[in-house]
């Protein structure tokens, strides 16, 4: 089989290396469980092409997992996404296997959690709807029934059922950082290693955690700061 030269086809070689990888490694880590501090390197090699993916979370990256709130925080996701797109400052292939970039692909998913809930829909029922039976049946109920009303029930939705959504909805989104890069290799079958620069550039990373399949055969490591190295067997 040959993929198309287009970083499209990596998601369909990852999805087969970590379906392949999980079964016949028992101690392989879920592929969609989200750990700080480990970073997962996904390789697949088909033919002379050679895959790469890495996923990695926020907060390895750049210390958060929330959509920015600040401008340094916007700052240093751009910074990131600069980074994540030259991948010869993030790894190193042996140069036997002359192999060049020919695609690569870079997301986050930060910038794009939908905060919608917690100010649109929050904003329009404590405002609105707070509003219009605050002042048009103010005066048509006295004060009492107006604080029972006003105060209980609206502290009731507003502050327990708000949090209750917005936290709970809002815990189990974790912004992530994902790049592909798509090599073609002149002499893959000399393919013996891939030097790892990661840690220099993001410390938070305790780990990495790196599942292969080449026609070497298949292979699952972790890599971290003291060794960088992923060696082909």
């Amino acid at each position: 089989m040959t993929f198309p030269s287009n970083i499209s086809a990596l998601a369909i070689a990852v999805s087969t290396l970590v379906s392949t990888v999980a079964f016949a490694d028992d101690n392989f880590r879920q592929h969609d469980a989200h750990i700080h501090g480990v970073v997962e390197l996904n390789i697949a090699q088909d033919g002379n092409d050679l895959l790469l993916e890495i996923t990695a979370p926020g907060s390895d990256i750049v210390g958060f997992e929330h959509a920015p709130q600040t401008q340094d925080q916007t700052q240093a996701i751009q910074q990131a996404m600069l980074t994540l797109k030259k991948p010869s400052s993030l790894f190193e292939i042996n140069s036997d296997a002359n192999c060049e970039l020919t695609d690569s692909d870079v997301n986050q998913s930060l910038s794009k959690q939908n905060d919608g809930h917690d100010h649109s829909n929050h904003d329009g029922h404590d405002h609105s709807n707070h509003d219009d039976h605050d002042h048009s049946n103010h005066d048509d109920h006295d004060h009492s029934n107006h604080d029972d009303h006003d105060h209980s029930n609206h502290d009731d939705h507003d502050h327990s059922n708000h949090d209750d959504h917005d936290h709970s909805e809002h815990a189990n989104k974790h912004g992530e950082f994902t790049a592909q890069y798509s090599f073609s290799c002149k002499n893959i079958a000399q393919l013996n290693e891939i030097k790892l620069y990661w840690f220099n550039h993001f410390p938070s990373t305790e780990k990495i955690s790196v599942q292969a399949i080449t026609d070497k055969g298949q292979q699952a490591n972790q890599l971290t700061e003291n060794n960088t190295t992923f060696k082909f067997q």
